[in-house]
């Protein structure tokens, strides 16, 4: 299931990421229109929609320094969300402090932080299992 799920957004972001992009802005900020993405945003979403690709074929989710970077960036969105996302909106847009996130933003990032680095744990721990 997990596979499939990531297969699906991998194949997304490969194939449609800036209509990717534009629905995540719709959904997540208050003013999208004022949103002003860098040239590499859009390859950089394909990148990253291989990498789910890449993810999704393994037999395991995540294994070795690659869960390790994964946990770490976990960490760092549950524990600091405000700055996690203010770092990604500067990655990303020319003009990260014209844009308003919505309210729910924070916590989400929050909850896929504890997420990412709970799935790492769990990782790290049938690794050293096996």
């Amino acid at each position: 299931m997990f596979q499939t799920l990531m297969s699906v957004i991998g194949l997304l972001m490969v194939s449609v990421p800036r209509k990717i992009v534009d629905a995540a802005e719709t959904l997540a900020f208050e003013n999208p229109e004022d949103a002003t993405l860098r040239g590499w945003t859009i390859p950089m979403a394909r990148v990253e929609g291989i990498g789910y690709l890449l993810f999704a074929r393994r037999s395991g989710f995540l294994s070795g320094a690659v869960s390790v970077v994964f946990g770490l960036f976990g960490s760092m969105a549950a524990i600091l969300p405000h700055w996690y996302l203010n770092f990604g909106l500067s990655l990303a847009y020319e003009n990260p402090d014209e844009i308003t996130v919505k309210s729910w933003v924070i916590p989400v990032t929050r909850i896929l932080g504890v997420t990412a680095f709970v799935l790492t744990v769990v990782s790290l721990r049938s690794e050293t299992d096996n």
